[in-house]
Formats: structure tokens, sequence, C-alpha cells
């Protein structure tokens, strides 16, 4: 019986030791993707003002006589910093998807669909 007794308190304390390890796991990359909203917060910021940059050197190319304001040198470099930061932004948000999935995968509840998963009558003993 003393034998039985010890496997049963390795298993609880493996299965303690796992889920404390996954949940200090799971917090690091919940910090993660807090630190990758305030950086995608902050490249936000950086758009918003890039496109009234765009808005102000076309509307001044506009009062030069520009028939084409989009063609002038300096609205086409506000145009291009503009797509860069809007690239980043959604490089950002990709990776913050991909941390979820990460933890998604990590934190798997049995399923009755799963082998080895939750039966759907247990026995009662």
């Amino acid at each position: 019986m003393s034998a039985e007794m010890n496997e049963k308190a390795a298993s609880g304390l493996k299965k303690t030791w796992c889920t404390t390890a996954t949940f200090a796991v799971n917090l690091g990359r919940r910090l993660k993707i807090l630190g990758r909203y305030g950086l995608a917060c902050w490249q936000q910021q950086k758009l918003k003002c890039a496109l009234g940059k765009l808005g102000d050197k076309t509307f001044k190319a506009l009062e030069q006589g520009e028939a084409n304001p989009l063609t002038a040198p300096e609205v086409n470099a506000a145009v291009l910093k503009a797509k860069e930061l809007k690239e980043a932004k959604e490089k950002n948000y990709l990776a913050i998807q991909a941390i979820r999935e990460r933890i998604k995968g990590s934190c798997v509840i049995p399923t009755p669909d799963e082998p080895g998963g939750i039966d759907e009558n247990p026995e009662v003993p």
C-alpha cells in the first residue's frame, strides 16, 4: 500500500508541476501579447501621423498646380512610409495571433472525441 501511495503522490506532484510550468509559460506569452499590443498602439499613432503628413503634402502639391499630386516625390515618399507602417502593424497583429495559437495548443482540455478523453457516461463507483 505504501508503494501505491508513493505512486499517487508522485503522479499528483508531476501533474501539479506540469500545470504550474504551463501556467508560467502562458503567463509569459500573455505578457508578450500585452507588449505587442502596446507596440501596435504606438504604430497606429505613427500611422495616423504619417497619413496626416501625406494629406498635408498632397494638398501642398495641389496648391502648387500638380495635375497628379501622387507623382510628386515628397508625396510618393509619404505614401511609401505610410505603407511600411501599415505593413509593420499587420505583422505585429499576425505575431499576436500566432502567440494566441501557441497558448491554445498548450491548454489542451480532454474531450470525449480524443482517445483517453472524458467518458460520456462515467462509471459510478
